[in-house]
């Protein structure tokens, strides 16, 4: 575990990897340039300076500008989780998700929702498997990859997940306060369970039973991020809401 000091020196250092971040201070840096070179009279100067701004104001301006409004943006992914509730419900499932690592049959991690949380036998899941019957013994159920997966594809370069340490994990996963995806995030073991503690910039909207089941794009993607880690099975026991807090209760491992 990071001690506070360690984590926020990390969180500004991935905050400063942001290529927004990063274009801001360029811009910033080259505007000041430019007013000093106009200090000089000299056509060379002049010339040099008022490109040094221009590059600067467009550097800040329109390079940090959002491509999409994030309301189009929420609107879709609200929109693919609302076909998953729907289908969970149809088929009245109401166990409690298991993340399920990569494996020999498995390229990208899945979750794996069954229909009650008594009959937990997960079946052999493969990229194809979607449906269990429970034919085989296994648990009734369905399997779909995380919502989180594509945005933990683009992280993944800057946190290296699949060669972490679950024990260490928590100093990667501060990538997603860097990335702005969220104010705080805390991994802890207690007994024979571990806690994961996301602190959004909002108050989540998403009932418990939700979270339980298919979390939201953020939560999914810190989920993903620590079975990628753990290489095992990571079942969500129970979830909390607390304004802004959002936390996780799991069980790594079968």
């Amino acid at each position: 575990m990071l001690p506070d000091g360690g984590r926020q020196s990390l969180n500004k250092y991935f905050q400063f990897q942001q290529p927004h971040i990063r274009a801001k201070i360029i811009g910033g840096t080259l505007i000041i340039l430019g007013i000093v070179s106009l200090l000089y009279a000299t056509s060379l100067s002049i010339k040099i300076g008022f490109t040094s701004i221009l590059i600067g104001l467009f550097m800040i301006f329109l390079i940090t500008e959002r491509s999409i409004p994030k309301k189009i943006s929420d609107a879709q992914i609200e929109g693919t989780i609302d076909v998953i509730q729907t289908l969970t419900r149809e088929l009245n499932l109401t166990g409690n998700a298991t993340f399920l690592p990569t494996s020999p049959l498995l390229t990208e991690e899945r979750i794996f929702i069954p229909l009650n949380n008594t009959n937990r036998k997960i079946p052999e899941v493969d990229d194809t498997f979607v449906f269990s019957t429970g034919i085989d013994g296994k648990s009734l159920g369905i399997s779909l990859p995380p919502s989180g997966l594509k945005l933990l594809q683009e992280i993944e370069p800057d946190a290296d997940f699949t060669h972490t340490e679950l024990e260490t994990a928590e100093e990667k996963l501060q990538t997603f306060v860097g990335f702005n995806l969220l104010k705080s995030i805390t991994l802890k073991k207690k007994d024979e369970t571990w806690k994961l503690e996301l602190e959004k910039t909002y108050i989540c909207p998403n009932d418990t039973s939700l979270c339980r089941q298919y979390p939201c794009p953020t939560c999914s993607a810190a989920l993903t991020a620590v079975t990628r880690a753990a290489k095992q099975q990571l079942l969500i026991q129970n979830t909390t809401h607390n304004g802004k807090k959002v936390t996780f209760h799991l069980k790594i491992g079968e």
